[in-house]
């Protein structure tokens, strides 16, 4: 009987109904429901299921911790991932929604690209590529678009140096690009860099992978947990106030996305240069001629980028508007702009109707890198921030360059100089 019931149905049973779920619907239930039910239920979930459910649904929040990162999408998580596997266990997540990835981590295209015309950016990224479990990502490889601008020539100048330090990237003609994706026959570019080993990312599974790891290590994840305040004494971290109690640290890591400015303003410093821009993206219905097996294909002076998604495709207009953080509107006013970008830049995708649609927004810092490491102005603050749209592709090294930050190993000395936060003071 409960097995056709829909999740928003099964939610909503009493408990003595929900006492009675057969094991095969406990373990599809959502997560927000299965923090919901009642203790004799809770533990007949198998393990799979038990395993993601929150710390906050389980425990109560701990009165000390000796690391506290704050936001649980990929730069949390995977910073989270990585002291664990320091050995820094003694660790709490805390994240304000009721999901970890509520936000830019689980709404973006989950693309692994790794040609970028920054070379400290772009040197990051090939290093992390690299440590991305293959469970979570599918090599279809990467088509970027090139005409005869002079970001183009940047971007293949990236390319070649890319190249040279052992990436599978190379420079394309035309007709061959065109041969691997058919529809850009008719499209408005001049020559392609094809990189074999970018990928297509299960976002959520990542997320999870780095939160997972991260609990067998010791940490503890606790989600609905809101920072109110940051307490210092003595130019020091001393606690972290949050909505579920006060929890004494010596360290607080900042990686709370759109909200990071935020969080450094309850421990009393001012933001750093960097700000939450929005993106749209927009699926269609399936199409006929869409192979699931093409690459990416991102045109990055054109402004847009497309992938196969379940039979249809996933694109974006590139488009950047600065947000204030929070829930991303959309504004139907770029759905035109997409259907114009692809009129003129690649015709045969001209017309193709759009399913569904939704927006989400990416931190970029005022020259584009990444803020990691700590800040000068206050002892035990950290930031892991301005992840800038590659938070996918750049988790991982992110995640183990602030751990080093924070337990003092060793780390690239370059790109601990080039990402430092007091670059910006």
């Amino acid at each position: 009987m409960f097995d056709g019931l829909p999740d928003s149905a099964r939610d909503r049973l009493p408990d003595s109904a929900r006492d009675r779920l057969p094991d095969s619907v406990l373990d599809r239930l959502s997560d927000s429901a299965r923090d919901r039910l009642p203790d004799s239920a809770r533990d007949r979930l198998p393990d799979s299921a038990r395993d993601r459910l929150p710390d906050s649904a389980r425990d109560r929040l701990p009165d000390s911790a000796e690391v506290v990162v704050v936001g649980g999408g990929f730069a949390g998580a995977a910073t989270l991932s990585a002291l664990a596997e320091a050995g820094v266990r003694d660790c709490l997540l805390i994240e304000a929604e009721d999901q970890p990835g509520a936000h830019s981590s689980g709404l973006n295209a989950g693309l692994l690209r790794q040609v970028v015309p920054d070379p400290v950016t772009g040197a990051v990224l090939r290093a992390s590529a690299s440590r991305i479990p293959g469970a979570h990502r599918k090599p279809v490889g990467s088509l970027l678009l090139l005409a005869d601008g002079e970001a183009d020539r940047a971007l293949a100048g990236a390319a070649a140096e890319a190249a040279a330090a052992g990436l599978d990237c190379r420079v394309v003609a035309r007709a061959e690009a065109a041969r691997a994706v058919p529809p850009l026959a008719g499209a408005a570019f001049d020559r392609a860099i094809a990189t074999a080993s970018d990928a297509v990312v299960d976002v959520h599974g990542l997320l999870w992978e780095y939160l997972r790891a991260a609990r067998d290590g010791g940490a503890r994840v606790a989600t609905g947990c809101r920072l109110l305040g940051v307490e210092t004494s003595g130019g020091a971290v001393v606690a972290a106030v949050t909505s579920l109690g006060r929890v004494a640290t010596r360290v607080l890591v900042d990686a709370a996305g759109a909200w990071a400015n935020g969080v450094a303003g309850l421990a009393g410093l001012d933001p750093l240069p960097m700000t939450p821009f929005r993106r749209h993206l927009a699926v269609t219905p399936p199409v006929p001629f869409v192979d699931p097996g093409w690459p990416f294909v991102w045109h990055a002076s054109a402004g847009w980028y497309f992938r196969p998604e379940v039979g249809g495709l996933l694109l974006c207009a590139c488009d950047e508007d600065a947000a204030a953080p929070g829930a991303a509107v959309r504004d139907p006013a770029i759905l035109e702009v997409l259907a114009t970008k692809l009129a003129a830049g690649a015709p045969a995708l001209a017309g193709l109707a759009v399913k569904h649609w939704w927006a989400g927004l990416r931190t970029i810092t005022a020259d584009g890198r990444f803020a990691i490491g700590p800040d000068p102005r206050l002892s035990g603050f950290f930031w892991v921030a301005g992840l800038g749209g590659h938070g996918v592709t750049g988790s991982a090294a992110a995640g183990r360059l602030a751990a080093a930050a924070i337990t003092g190993a060793g780390a690239d000395p370059a790109w601990r100089t080039a990402l430092a936060p007091g670059r910006f003071l």
